[in-house]
């Protein structure tokens, strides 16, 4: 990759976060069915209560094979703990039921075996699955080179400077990718870097700057200490 002050400021970026983090190369043990279901659930959701909604599940109706076949009322019932069941108990069942009618089996692991653009659009042909929804089963799961971009990962980019500060969460996937190398490893650090320093410190509404390792360097930071 060029030499540019962007690719200058984002070296530094991941290496001082991942001497304060640690490298990140823990990917999900879950299929790739599995967390689409799960990430779905975890949608304005914490993880203790998305997990609680998804074990819930499981318990009760055995398998995604039982899920599909259980009522909308009984699904809801089941991931009360997650935010919005009621919206989210119709789009479970909707999805594992399209997924069971069209491939004859509640099981996404072909994906892997597909190029990551085609992967990425039959997922999005799926009844209520988004753009993020795909790429966090994608990388997650499957280990394709896409960046989620959640909250977290966005407000970083923004404040510390690797993105314009108004681009949209949308926009940020690609422009991100242009800068970051095309490897699921180096894709998965980055977004669990971004994503812990998001949660920890660099928070939406009382961001800790006194206790942030980059702020030397964070256009945030040094606009608020020259203002």
């Amino acid at each position: 990759m060029p030499d540019t002050p962007t690719q200058t400021q984002l070296e530094y970026l991941i290496t001082t976060l991942q001497e304060a983090y640690g490298r990140q190369t823990r990917y999900s043990t879950k299929t790739a069915i599995d967390q689409l279901v799960a990430t779905i659930l975890s949608q304005r959701t914490n993880y203790a209560d998305e997990k609680a909604a998804y074990d819930k599940l499981l318990a009760t109706y055995g398998n995604w094979g039982g899920v599909a076949g259980a009522t909308v009322e009984g699904i809801e019932q089941c991931i009360q703990t997650s935010r919005w069941p009621e919206i989210k108990a119709p789009r479970i069942k909707e999805i594992l039921t399209h997924i069971q009618d069209t491939y004859g089996d509640l099981n996404l692991d072909f994906l892997a075996d597909m190029p990551v653009e085609e992967a990425q659009a039959l997922l999005m042909e799926l009844p209520g699955v988004g753009f993020k929804t795909a790429t966090f089963v994608l990388l997650f799961s499957l280990r394709m080179p896409v960046l989620p971009v959640d909250t977290h990962v966005h407000r970083v980019s923004t404040r510390f400077g690797i993105l314009p500060a108004k681009i949209s969460q949308a926009k940020a996937h690609g422009a991100l990718l242009e800068i970051l190398p095309r490897d699921a490893d180096e894709l998965l650090n980055f977004h669990k870097l971004l994503f812990r320093h998001g949660q920890r410190v660099c928070t939406y509404s009382h961001p800790r700057c006194g206790d942030c390792v980059v702020r030397e360097r964070c256009r945030y930071f040094l606009e608020r200490v020259t203002d």
